[in-house]
């Protein structure tokens, strides 16, 4: 038995280091081709795939002592605004504010409001529906991350216009601000409305006081949310446009596709030479 065909495998199922590398270099010119057919499909694939960018707006809550200042009002009468039917936490703050950032009602708003129902929605060849719409963004567009240390969220959007990608990020968090905005005002519209009907039933001067500071503060609720457009979530840093696609990483794909043609021309290589050995075999058993 010659060098070139030793057994790779012995009877201590050890590969023989030095039969591999001789046959690595007996089909060396097949493992070059493959390594440099997989290299070029590597550079046809990054020179043609769509470019993704990325733009991110950082925000934070918005100050809850300059949001009317609730917080004292609701320890000293939050048992008797509860009891009349009225709301003193504040639309739009704390926990709240975070779940319409991460609502599907939010989602589903701005699709609608930027005409995204074609561009997201087919799945497999289906007709787009705002539910596969709305998914697709969350899972391919849209990314939120909270910073509990810091106390702020970024919210990334990726898409193939770089301009698009961040005005939609920052039309994003706009969205949300107005979307809470407007439950604010209704709310105080409609608990104003409800304690002016209140006062005028009741005779008892206590209890009109403090339906009184009830109105004073839904006033200073209502003028606050007219006011103010980044009325839950202050923006800290603004989306802008970005310079550079996250997608494709054309370095990284086509080295992937050297290293993976490689490892396909050895495995290929090795099948042949065990497919040779087998036919030697069995023409000389014959």
């Amino acid at each position: 038995m010659s060098s070139i065909e030793r057994p790779l495998i012995h009877d201590t199922d050890q590969v023989d280091v030095v039969a591999m590398l001789q046959m690595i270099w007996r089909y060396k010119y097949l493992i070059v081709f493959v390594a440099a057919a997989c290299g070029l499909a590597a550079v046809a694939l990054a020179l043609t795939a769509t470019h993704i960018y990325r733009a991110e707006i950082v925000v934070t809550e918005a100050d809850e002592e300059a949001m009317g200042g609730l917080a004292s009002l609701a320890n000293q009468f939050g048992g008797l605004a509860s009891a009349a039917g009225i709301r003193l936490e504040q639309a739009g703050t704390g926990l709240e504010a975070q779940a319409v950032l991460h609502s599907r009602r939010l989602v589903e708003e701005f699709i609608k409001r930027n005409d995204l129902m074609t561009e997201l929605g087919p799945i497999a060849g289906d007709p787009p529906t705002l539910w596969s719409a709305v998914n697709e963004f969350r899972e391919q567009v849209l990314s939120i991350e909270d910073d509990d240390d810091r106390g702020t969220t970024t919210i990334a959007i990726k898409w193939t216009d770089p301009k698009l990608t961040a005005h939609w990020a920052n039309e994003f968090v706009a969205l949300a601000n107005h979307l809470i905005r407007t439950r604010a005002l209704d709310e105080s519209s409609k608990n104003i409305k409800y304690l002016n009907d209140q006062i005028a039933k009741t005779n008892v001067v206590e209890i009109q006081r403090v339906m009184y500071n009830l109105i004073e503060n839904e006033t200073k609720t209502h003028m606050l949310a007219n006011a103010r457009e980044e009325y839950a979530f202050t923006v800290v840093d603004p989306a802008v446009v970005p310079e550079r696609r996250i997608w494709p990483r054309r370095t990284l794909m086509v080295l992937t596709g050297g290293v993976l043609g490689v490892i396909l021309g050895v495995m290929l290589a090795l099948a042949h030479n065990v497919w040779c050995r087998y036919r030697t075999r069995e023409s000389k058993s014959a």
